[in-house]
């Protein structure tokens, strides 16, 4: 496997995308925009990024921290140091961030521009979610992307239900039953907006899953809902972007 990263410029200075590519390949890859949770593009974020490569994808994961400092990693339990960046990570940054990764990734030699899909965990599930109100992404995958319909106490970026007129891609939407910060109002309101807007969309709840269940070095890990969501989002990912 090939593993590197590249800086892209933004307007709050050069942004890392760390990029996950497998070692052979016929033809030009698709390509996953893999978007971090809360405590940056750590070492689990990095091993979503290899399962994809190894996949048959080109996985690509950017820093969306990067105006607070490079390569930015928090620990689970250090979330009182993540506040000041929440707090002044806008809506306007986010989506600057998504569009210089995506032009970027649509420009290499070896990623096909037309099967490049978003897929986001957590913060990135969201901005997973926005990617796809607000780019040409084939497809967009968020597991338990909260903050999209009601607005977060000391969050800098706020909902985005009221773009979802502007998604242009299939959605996969993948919850826990267990989550204690996505309550099941959260998302019957972002199902039925979606059913107004006439998108196309699909959600999984995972009964047995909590917050974070996708992720092996958090305590709210749930293997068999890990498991399960891994082989629902790659069998979606593969028809979508066929």
């Amino acid at each position: 496997m090939k593993e590197f990263i590249v800086s892209v410029p933004t307007s709050g200075g050069p942004m890392d995308l760390h990029g996950f590519q497998p070692d052979s390949h016929a033809g030009r890859l698709p390509a996953i925009i893999v978007l971090q949770e809360a405590f940056g593009v750590n070492p689990h974020m990095k091993r979503v990024c290899r399962r994809v490569a190894s996949a048959g994808y080109a996985a690509f994961s950017p820093e969306l921290f990067h105006r607070s400092g490079k390569g930015l990693e928090f620990g689970y339990d250090e979330f009182p140091k993540i506040k000041p960046i929440f707090a002044g990570l806008t809506n306007a940054m986010v989506l600057e961030d998504l569009q210089a990764s995506y032009g970027h990734i649509a420009q290499r030699p070896e990623v096909d521009p037309a099967r490049i899909a978003s897929w986001g965990f957590c913060m990135g599930g969201w901005a997973s979610v926005f990617a796809a109100c607000e780019l040409p992404v084939a497809a967009s995958v968020s597991f338990y992307g909260g903050g999209m319909v009601n607005p977060r106490p000391g969050i800098g970026f706020t909902p985005i239900i009221d773009r979802f007129s502007s998604i242009r891609c299939p959605l996969l939407l993948v919850y826990g039953a267990k989550d204690q910060g996505i309550t099941p109002a959260d998302i019957d309101a972002v199902k039925a907006r979606l059913t107004s807007l006439g998108k196309e969309y699909e959600v999984e709840i995972y009964p047995d899953g909590g917050h974070g269940f996708f992720c092996e070095d958090r305590a709210a890990y749930d293997r068999a809902s890990a498991e399960a969501s891994w082989t629902r989002a790659t069998g979606w990912l593969a028809k979508k972007l066929s």
